[in-house]
């Protein structure tokens, strides 16, 4: 016994049979195939690039798409790389966009840049040091040891007694690691300068000290 034999054209005579029957089935094969196909383009990634053509810059990459490489006054120079990374809860993939320039930053990398460009960082390292003086040297040192003027990597120090003086000297290596550490990887290197203490003067008077007067004498430590 031989089995019936399917004609190919039976289905698709069906679908083109005018009606309101054959109609619907026709738009619902036609729809299937869309559905299937679109989910394929998109698998393969190649919705997102029609889709990123249409609205591109000159390198091919549409705006949404594009990672962060100018700051928000459009100068280009000099990115971090918390900028460079997808925003938070945005992992890489095809489906996620990555961040652009017109997403909210923290006011911290600005001000850190806006410093930077205008040379300002250096000083305000070492404002910084000096603000946490006492818990970067501890209380013993700070209690001795007081910052008399700082700039760009150089920091003055004045001992409290030329005791004192003596001994920050013999401590200053570690001073200079502790205040290293403070700054950090691009804080450079910093010298440090101990003084001793400041005594009283003993000019007075448009003639300075007077005759047979006391001079000064390193009596103050």
């Amino acid at each position: 016994m031989t089995e019936p034999r399917l004609d190919p054209t039976a289905g698709a005579a069906e679908a083109s049979t005018p009606g309101p029957a054959g109609a619907d089935s026709a738009d619902v094969l036609a729809a299937r195939a869309l559905a299937r196909e679109r989910g394929r383009a998109w698998d393969a990634g190649q919705a997102r690039r029609a889709l990123s053509r249409q609205v591109a810059d000159a390198d091919g990459v549409a705006a949404w798409d594009r990672r962060r490489r100018f700051g928000p006054d459009a100068e280009g120079d000099g990115v971090d790389a918390a900028d460079m990374d997808r925003g938070p809860g945005l992992p890489p993939g095809r489906d996620r966009p990555g961040p652009t320039r017109f997403d909210p930053r923290t006011g911290k990398q600005d001000l850190r840049r806006y410093a930077q460009r205008h040379g300002w960082a250096s000083k305000l390292a070492m404002a910084s040091v000096s603000v946490r003086w006492r818990e970067i040297v501890g209380e013993q040192i700070a209690d001795h040891a007081v910052i008399e003027r700082f700039e760009p990597g150089r920091l003055t120090l004045r001992a409290s007694s030329s005791a004192w003086a003596q001994q920050l000297r013999l401590l200053l290596p570690g001073i200079e690691r502790q205040v290293a550490q403070a700054l950090g990887e691009g804080g450079g290197a910093v010298e440090i300068r101990i003084l001793g203490p400041a005594g009283p003067t003993w000019r007075h008077g448009r003639f300075g000290a007077a005759r047979g007067g006391r001079g000064p004498r390193d009596t103050y430590g």
